[in-house]
């Protein structure tokens, strides 16, 4: 019964995360509780906001792994690449990487590792600025997704895999389109929505559609070193709203702060950033969860 409880358990995260919507795919995000739509950095925008593209100054490479709720037979990865260039618009690339994995016993009696579903989101973006001036600035941008799901074969109720599900591959694309504004480089305004197109995978009886998804936030910087974060996201179509709060704050020019609060459900985050030297920054971020574990969350950027 343990072991059917976690592969339900597993099969559920796995719906809930790339291909719906991965909301805390980056350390900050994570340690922010999500309150990133209005203020992502530009290596992030890819995932949350594909606006803030339009803001990077350099290219970019971001790498990092989430240990989820801390459990072992989950693992969740991502990657993005900015390409600065004012011809085309600054362009983006993205991947996610989320899978369950468990253990089978194999002929010699030994115990090996088996996947039991991935689900990976490759992206590309662009982001244009539409203003930007002294006082305010516009910036447009949308991200192709293209979701892809592996799952394997199960073992059935005998087992032995006689009458259970085959293997079984699902594609399909969605598309994302935000939207940032700033004032006076005191306030930010983003809204983001998710699979605009709303894509579905599968078929007959096991057609699901992915949610398309409203996220608008404001960030206000009331001291030099402190920026505020306030996040409102829902599903189209439905009636619940979620609300997220985030706050950062710069020690100094190697060391930063971040913690944040989502509310239904209720969950707090904290993390940091150091960049030992301007071109790089390492950042860890961690969430609790009112049931789960924490799930924290490690990557390394850089700018070139």
């Amino acid at each position: 019964m343990k072991k059917i409880l976690l592969l339900l358990l597993a099969f559920n995260i796995i719906l809930s995360q790339v291909t719906t919507d991965q909301v805390f795919t980056t350390s900050r995000s994570l340690s922010m509780a999500g309150s990133l739509v209005s203020n992502p950095s530009y290596t992030e925008s890819i995932f949350f906001n594909p606006a803030g593209l339009a803001l990077a100054d350099s290219h970019g490479f971001l790498i990092g792994e989430s240990d989820h709720y801390s459990l072992e037979f989950i693992n969740f990865s991502y990657a993005s690449f900015v390409y600065q260039s004012k011809e085309l618009g600054n362009l983006g690339f993205g991947v996610q990487q989320f899978g369950t994995q468990g253990k089978r016993e194999n002929d010699n009696g030994d115990y090996e590792d088996i996947y039991l579903s991935s689900e990976i989101a490759l992206s590309f973006a662009q982001g244009f600025s539409l203003l930007n001036d002294r006082n305010s600035s516009l910036h447009l941008g949308y991200t192709l997704n293209g979701f892809i799901l592996k799952q394997a074969s199960s073992a059935g109720t005998l087992g032995d895999g006689t009458n259970g599900l085959g293997k079984k591959d699902l594609y399909n694309f969605g598309i994302d389109v935000g939207l940032l504004a700033s004032l006076r480089n005191k306030m930010q305004v983003g809204v983001f929505i998710k699979n605009i197109n709303s894509p579905s995978m599968g078929r007959g009886s096991t057609l699901q559609y992915l949610p398309r998804k409203l996220v608008m936030g404001i960030s206000y910087m009331p001291l030099e070193k402190l920026n505020t974060h306030f996040n409102l996201e829902t599903l189209l179509g439905y009636k619940d709203i979620h609300f997220s709060f985030g706050f950062e704050y710069r020690i100094n020019h190697m060391f930063v702060l971040n913690s944040g609060i989502m509310i239904k459900p209720n969950r707090f985050g904290f993390g940091f950033s150091y960049s030992p030297i301007k071109e790089v920054v390492i950042s860890f971020g961690t969430l609790t969860h009112p049931v789960l574990p924490v799930s924290n969350s490690l990557e390394v950027g850089f700018k070139f």
